[in-house]
């Protein structure tokens, strides 16, 4: 995570600058030092576990203290202004494309929506016990599973799961207890339909007409509702849908680059091998040697760091 931009500010991209699907960070006051820190992009849950931070985002200035938990998603974003010398907090990032593959972000979604404010960060005072149990599993992600164990994306998938729960639990407590009113707006609760459809009809259905006639809308709204919501397209969010289900068929089944093609609704091995290849950097066929059941990748790499954000394929072909 944070590259410092200049000597006076620096940006935390959770989304992009690891190139990891998920990432562990401390923050201390050593990364204040040249200046303040602006997070966004991405959905990142931080908690501060000593000290104070003087924190500013759309909704004003604020100082977050042990006990507090900071939540981002891409459409919120904020900059932490300093820091106390005893300050620490730690820091869970989440890439959009893999949380947009998580069942258990959706619910998390709907807790979101009763904020008021929809740019400004999230700060929540869980309960002592929820908080333990949050950083208890905050340090299995610090410490996640070896790229080589057969099981490794399914157990962080489950971890991150539990992670996203729990931070669901602590917001649905605080809407409650500040008797938030429900009053979801459209826009959200499109978007809400438009993940549902999405995970369950990506494999068949690439096309943002599909998903637009579903929901009775056009496809430029349906594309500014999930431009703002995710700060990615459309065709990236399908994109990425489509790419892990890829990555999980070519690392854990025997099945031939021609039957995950026709699985995830390529109409040929061709597109699919070039559409693979614009989102993870490596050919299907590479791509199983090196990270596949019994691969052979001794450098430790990862063809997630020949990616950017996911490429604009046209998923159609």
């Amino acid at each position: 995570m944070p590259r410092p931009a200049t000597h006076t500010h620096s940006t935390a991209d959770p989304a992009r600058e690891s190139r990891e699907e998920v990432f562990y960070r401390e923050i201390r006051p050593a990364d204040l030092s040249h200046g303040a820190m602006r997070l966004e992009r991405g959905f990142l849950f931080g908690m501060v576990t000593n000290g104070t931070l003087r924190e500013e985002d759309s909704s004003g200035e604020r100082t977050l203290e042990k006990g507090d938990l900071l939540i981002l998603t891409p459409s919120r974003s904020c900059t932490l202004q300093s820091a106390g010398g005893d300050f620490r907090m730690v820091g869970i990032g989440l890439d959009p494309d893999f949380f947009d593959t998580l069942p258990d972000g959706q619910p998390m979604y709907s807790q979101l929506a009763r904020y008021p404010d929809p740019n400004g960060a999230i700060r929540l005072r869980p309960e002592e016990a929820a908080w333990r149990h949050l950083l208890r599993t905050a340090e299995l992600l610090a410490d996640r599973p070896s790229p080589y164990t057969l099981f490794h994306r399914g157990i962080l998938r489950h971890w991150c799961g539990l992670f996203l729960l729990e931070i669901t639990d602590m917001l649905h407590r605080d809407n409650e207890s500040n008797r938030t009113p429900v009053c979801m707006k459209r826009a959200d609760l499109l978007f809400r339909q438009f993940k549902k459809l999405s995970v369950e009809n990506y494999l068949g259905h690439h096309d943002i007409g599909f998903y637009a006639d579903a929901l009775h809308i056009s496809t430029t709204y349906l594309s500014r509702i999930v431009k703002r919501t995710t700060g990615h397209t459309v065709y990236a969010h399908l994109a990425g849908l489509l790419a892990a289900e890829a990555r999980r068929c070519l690392e854990s089944t025997d099945k031939d680059v021609k039957e995950i093609a026709y699985r995830l609704g390529f109409s040929d091995q061709s597109s699919f091998g070039k559409f693979f290849k614009a989102q993870s950097g490596l050919s299907p066929h590479h791509y199983r040697q090196r990270f596949g059941r019994g691969g052979d990748d001794r450098d430790g790499g990862s063809p997630r760091e020949a990616e950017s954000s996911p490429a604009e394929t046209d998923l159609t072909k």
